[in-house]
């Protein structure tokens, strides 16, 4: 019975191997990836030569100085009639025998500063399903936006979502998103200002104009509500994004109003920013651009009013005229002594002076901030064929000083030019699967960043990046 028992065992095992290796899959799969390696030199970002440099927040980790990160990403994805499965699993590392050849976990310290690395595991994902053309639902952790192809002012990032999509007609599409920015509930504990969630809600219409001879042009009204319980404040945002071709001139514009409040302060939240730009391709090798971004300062920290704007994420740093995956201002300008005070991504000094904070990455930019005008001019275009360059000077003021305080004139006013960036990048591209990147950029400090630190030394950033795509 036994000897009986286990011929069946083993007569099943083979039927059920046999029709696995007959019957076609379930769908195909296709794996991708990219390996990129950054040596990467850091200097001054406190402006402060004669101090220490503090270590700064990369997407690796926290590190300073010379130091090598690495991007390694693997994914692959699975499509149907309908559907499609996308899973990137990613680790972001400062390179080190911790990640190399030990575990360092998040909760554990060394020299004093917290992990803030990631361990390989799924970076971005996304699921969808399409029930028609005017009907497509996605959910999952990949990246969504609202303005990332102008001045990045309001959303772009990689938190987890549900969304539905579409076009409705052949001019005219939306995006409807639900994000989970934060979920800190304590389970089976109360809700407070110290706890809570943080979602937001958006709404944007894509609307395609075809003005004949003169151009194209995509106008999009966009609508975000940001409900942030975490910082017990409730903010709406009304914004309108256009970008075409009109003539020979590539054009972008936004512009976003910021209106709400903090619920038991009663604290009203107030604000604006903009964004224009504009890109003239004269040939392959010279193509000039010229930019202005603003955002809002606050005039009195002390009042009831949260004037300084703050988005729901400043994706600056991937926007297609000022963006460069790597410029200074761009860089975490908020660790230690830094005085500028721009997170990682961002553009604008949001987390400056701190109080009546509504919201950016990590949820800890001011309402309170100084705001910003930048005048920003460049150029990109390939010097040969297969090396490409983008050169560009920031010109940056502070909106509103009211609220920064004066050390080396007590009393007085800081000044509102707060400096000059400047970002060089050359890259060469041997084929499709392999290209070497070098960005090198500085921060002129002036009169608004010395007033506040009596300190004028110049920021540095080097970065050398060796690339492969799979």
């Amino acid at each position: 019975m036994r000897m009986c028992r286990k011929t069946l065992g083993l007569v099943s095992f083979a039927v059920v191997i046999g029709l696995l290796s007959v019957s076609p899959a379930l769908a195909d799969v296709e794996f991708f990836g990219t390996a990129k390696v950054k040596p990467t030199y850091y200097k001054n970002f406190d402006f402060d030569d004669s101090k220490p440099d503090v270590p700064t927040l990369n997407e690796g980790g926290w590190a300073s100085g010379e130091h090598v990160r690495s991007e390694l990403r693997l994914g692959w994805k699975a499509t149907g009639d309908n559907w499609r499965v996308k899973m990137i699993a990613e680790a972001d590392i400062i390179n080190s025998k911790d990640n190399a050849d030990r575990s360092f976990y998040v909760g554990a310290t060394k020299e004093n500063q917290p992990n803030a690395g990631g361990e390989f595991g799924i970076e971005r994902a996304e699921m969808g399903y399409t029930f028609n053309p005017a009907l497509d639902l996605a959910a999952g952790w990949d990246i969504r936006f609202l303005d990332i192809k102008s001045g990045g002012l309001l959303y772009g990032d990689d938190h987890p979502f549900i969304g539905l999509r579409g076009a409705l007609g052949e001019s005219t599409k939306y995006q409807l998103l639900y994000l989970a920015i934060e979920n800190i509930d304590i389970i089976g504990g109360a809700d407070s200002p110290n706890t809570g969630d943080w979602r937001a809600y958006t709404l944007k219409i894509d609307q395609d104009f075809n003005l004949g001879n003169m151009g194209k042009l995509t106008v999009s009204p966009m609508f975000a509500f940001s409900d942030n319980e975490h910082q017990d404040a409730a903010v709406s945002y009304y914004g309108l994004e256009s970008l075409g071709k009109i003539g020979p001139v590539n054009a972008s514009f936004e512009v976003v109003v910021a209106d709400g409040e903090f619920n038991t302060a009663g604290t009203d939240i107030s604000s604006w920013a903009m964004f224009a730009g504009a890109e003239l391709p004269i040939n392959d090798f010279f193509t000039p651009y010229v930019a202005y971004r603003f955002t809002q300062g606050d005039g009195d920290s002390g009042d009831n009013e949260a004037e300084g704007f703050v988005g729901i994420t400043d994706i600056g740093r991937f926007t297609p005229l000022m963006g460069m995956d790597g410029c200074i201002l761009s860089e975490h300008l908020s660790s230690g002594a830094s005085i500028y005070n721009s997170p990682l991504y961002s553009f604008a000094p949001e987390r400056a002076v701190g109080g009546n904070n509504y919201g950016g990455i990590g949820n800890a930019s001011s309402g309170n901030n100084p705001g910003e005008k930048i005048v920003a001019v460049g150029a990109k275009g390939a010097l040969m064929p297969k090396l490409g360059y983008k050169a560009q000077a920031f010109f940056i003021w502070y909106d509103d000083t009211a609220n920064l305080v004066n050390v080396v004139n007590p009393g007085q006013e800081v000044d509102d030019y707060a400096g000059t960036t400047f970002d060089l990048q050359l890259k060469y591209a041997f084929n499709k699967n392999f290209s070497i990147d070098n960005i090198f950029s500085t921060f002129i400090p002036s009169d608004g960043i010395q007033d506040q630190i009596d300190a004028d030394d110049n920021a540095y950033l080097n970065m050398l990046t060796l690339a492969w795509s799979y």
